[in-house]
């Protein structure tokens, strides 16, 4: 690569566009230009210019102090320019990394309002961009590629720190430290961006857990209604079987028992009636007696009026004593204990999940209502009144004992005029024998027709006890089970009922749980899961960018490292080399300063044992320092060197550091200017030299270095403060005869 055209316009002193070619290498050579002109003519400016467009922001070093000051100001003769502009043109270009066309075309514009631009080959670019190009055509954008007017000596005036990013571009390790930085900032960028991820995924986690157990739950529902429905009907279904076979054993034993007590009641009217039949006869008999018997009589039939009626109130308290009983066993399931822990377990994740919903500005209304409506079930399931209380009343108890007393008394005094009837019968006439034995026969038929009233009257008890059992089951049914009250009526198994109960009831209380789920949480948990997994997938991309960038950046470290250690052992022999050639002989060397030597420096005292904990990179090059010692002198610091001495060495050094790293091209602005004619003919011996791999831009007012040059380029100064240009190839310049 060499540089082939140079455009200017509006830059500086050069008001009109104005183009400096360069002559193309001859056999392997580059060759040398010279630029040449009176003081004031605008020679340095053309240095300026390349420097200035190969992306320079320091306005000292070119010579100005705002960014506006390379914008040409104009003259008495001539307007201000509104922008300034320059061009370089680099041919054979396309041997670099990178680089797919053959010619590069580098520009920057200014304008006056402080817009710039850059621009390769027409394309806007960063100066980024710029910088990256030129690192890897290995073109030092602050180091020897442009060596300014007076800054010749500026590596020897530098400290130890800045000199290290000189050797930097000339060890060449610069398009690795670019690329190391890049690396760095991505490195970064990816930390930054893994933590920001892995903070929200920290924060998505544990709602994505709640909503994943949730929609389980919510599938399981399905399955757990056909469950629950099947447990149901087999429960009820064997319930209804065993409550309707009881009806009708019940049935047949109070029909048998109506019948007995219809057939008995009938023997004892026919008694009755041959009873009034005997007493309308004519018999003999005591006044006495007769109204003894009567009088007896009278009070016996009396107190069996009092007796049926006592037993109809007591059949009627019993009956609804028993209907109580069954109500109160139907009416009522206590809920364990375990169960009410389990439902206030339940309503207590319900309203963790309605403050999360809250907080995330997802509150679902129909949500709050199913946990509100569980909330008052399960309170309305502990407000029931329990069995005891619904047992019969103690008056209606009280009721049935004094009626139980009652029909006792009138018993016993049954009993007793029963044995009165028979004490006067066995003291009647033989005539009254035969009224008598009717009589007892009488009394002994209401007996038995007492007992069967009570067999009957129990009978219906019984009937209406299992009546109303039935109806209050189907009652259930119908609420539990709506439609398939009919699967239940029509089940032909039979079920353990205890077991099945147990069973519904969890069921139930699972129903429950996941009752409470809003069927928006589906929706809500696939957009959680999907954000979820497409951050595990950027986090795992993530991690993978990071280790590859880690290994990135070690792999460039160590080639920094190998090629900054070779380049720096070459660049310190060719110094050696050509100090010689200028000075004559002397000494001279090139000593990398590391981060352990700064800090025994500033810690002579310190515990050497603990200092490497305290460097981060002991090894680390942070420095160069420089010495050199002219021949005959002993000298310990370059800064007792003279101005020649100086501009001598840091020819030395650029010449080293161009023989062991060449830049395409290399401006040196008046960089002879303080050599004597000797050293001048050993620099242009050097240049000359060093022409086979670098091309030469040499602003000189020395006849020796000019008379090295191929192309002679001369600036003048218009009137109007505009430079001009003039060019001469010497090899098709006519001799002047001497």
């Amino acid at each position: 690569m060499f540089l082939k055209e140079l455009s200017l316009q509006g830059f500086k002193t050069f008001a009109r566009k104005t183009t400096l070619r360069f002559l193309d290498p001859q056999n392997g050579t580059h060759a040398i230009t010279a630029v040449v002109g009176p003081n004031g003519s605008g020679k340095s400016n053309v240095a300026d210019a390349i420097r200035w467009v190969l992306g320079e922001q320091s306005m000292k070093l070119l010579r100005g102090k705002a960014a506006t000051d390379v914008i040409f100001s104009g003259s008495d003769g001539k307007a201000r320019a509104g922008f300034a502009e320059v061009e370089l043109t680099f041919a054979d270009v396309s041997g670099i990394e990178g680089i797919d066309f053959s010619e590069a075309r580098i520009s920057r514009r200014l304008y006056r309002d402080g817009e710039s631009q850059y621009a390769i080959n027409g394309k806007t670019v960063r100066l980024a961009d710029v910088h990256m190009f030129l690192a890897q055509a290995n073109v030092g954008q602050k180091s020897y590629s442009v060596v300014g007017q007076g800054q010749v000596d500026h590596v020897l005036s530098a400290s130890p720190e800045e000199r290290k990013s000189f050797f930097d571009d000339a060890t060449g390790v610069k398009p690795l430290q670019l690329k190391r930085h890049q690396a760095a900032l991505k490195l970064r960028r990816t930390r930054e961006n893994l933590e920001q991820a892995e903070r929200v995924v920290q924060e998505i986690s544990p709602r994505l857990t709640t909503l994943r157990r949730l929609v389980k739950h919510l599938g399981q529902r399905d399955a757990v209604e056909t469950e629950l429905n099947n447990a149901q009907i087999a429960y009820f279904g064997t319930l209804w079987n065993d409550l309707q076979k009881q009806l009708r054993e019940t049935e047949r034993v109070h029909d048998l028992c109506e019948a007995t007590a219809d057939k008995q009641a009938q023997a004892l009217q026919t008694e009755r009636d041959r009873m009034a039949h005997m007493e309308q006869a004519p018999i003999e008999t005591d006044d006495t007696d007769s109204e003894e018997i009567s009088t007896i009589q009278v009070r016996y039939d009396a107190l069996q009026e009092k007796r049926t009626e006592i037993r109809e109130r007591l059949f009627e308290a019993q009956k609804r004593f028993e209907i109580a009983k069954v109500k109160s066993a139907n009416t009522w399931t206590p809920l364990p204990l375990s169960m009410i822990i389990e439902r206030i377990g339940a309503l207590s994740s319900a309203l963790k999940l309605l403050k999360e919903q809250s907080a995330h500005g997802t509150l679902n209304a129909r949500a709050m209502d199913h946990i509100l409506e569980q909330s008052e079930e399960l309170l309305r399931r502990l407000q029931k009144p329990a069995p005891e209380s619904q047992k019969p009343s103690a008056e209606l108890v009280t009721s049935i004992r004094a009626l139980q007393t009652q029909e006792s008394a009138v018993v016993t005094e049954l009993a007793t005029i029963k044995q009165a009837l028979h004490d006067h019968a066995e003291k009647s006439k033989n005539e009254r024998k035969a009224f008598f034995a009717l009589q007892n026969s009488l009394l002994s038929l209401q007996d038995q027709l007492r007992v069967e009233e009570s067999k009957r009257n129990e009978a219906r008890v019984n009937l209406a006890r299992v009546e109303t059992r039935l109806e209050d089951l189907e009652h259930d049914m119908i609420e539990t089970l709506g439609d398939h009250v009919g699967a239940a009526k029509t089940y032909k198994g039979r079920a353990n009922t205890d077991d099945l109960h147990v069973r519904i009831q969890q069921l139930r209380h699972k129903l429950d749980m996941i009752g409470g789920i809003d069927e928006e949480t589906v929706a809500e948990y696939e957009e959680a899961k999907k954000r979820h997994d497409y951050l595990e997938e950027q986090i795992a991309d993530l991690v993978s960018a990071l280790r590859e960038t880690e290994k990135l950046v070690d792999e460039l470290e160590e080639q920094i490292k190998k090629q900054s250690s070779q380049a720096f052992a070459q660049i310190q022999k060719q110094f050696e080399h050509y100090f010689k050639i200028l000075f004559g002989g002397g000494t001279c060397s090139l000593k990398e300063i590391c981060a352990k030597d700064v800090e025994m420096e500033a810690n002579e005292e310190a515990d050497t044992e603990n200092l490497e904990s305290r460097i981060e990179n002991p090894n680390r090059v942070i420095g160069i320092e420089i010495q050199a010692t002219p021949p005959g002198k002993r000298l310990k610091s370059i800064n007792l060197l003279s101005g020649g001495e100086r501009a001598m060495t840091s020819i030395a050094l650029i010449s080293a550091i161009m023989a062991t790293n060449p830049s395409p091209f290399v401006v040196l602005d008046e960089v002879d200017a303080a050599l004597d004619e000797a050293n001048t003919h050993r620099f242009a011996r050097i240049v000359e030299e060093l022409a086979q791999t670098t091309q030469f831009i040499i602003i000189t007012h020395n006849q020796a270095t000019m008379r090295a040059a191929s192309v002679l380029y001369g600036i003048s100064i218009q009137d109007n403060g505009v430079s001009q240009v003039l060019s001469l190839k010497f090899e098709e310049a006519e001799p002047v005869e001497a």
